[in-house]
């Protein structure tokens, strides 16, 4: 993810984009442990797998 479109969803979400330091700080934490954790799930073979069934025990 580009630094750009990070700082958007980081926006989106609330964070204070203006603080350069915490914002870079976190930009290097996601693309050194978040992103590569993200990758190897992109990489599973999937294809027989039968998706979970959701139940949704709410009360009407």
């Amino acid at each position: 993810m580009s630094k750009e479109a990070f700082l958007g969803m980081a926006e989106a979400s609330g964070l204070d984009v203006e603080d350069e330091s915490h914002m870079d700080e976190l930009y290097a934490y996601y693309t050194q442990n978040v992103a590569p954790g993200l990758k190897a799930l992109d990489e599973l073979d999937l294809t027989d797998v039968e998706p979970a069934m959701i139940y949704n025990l709410s009360k009407e």
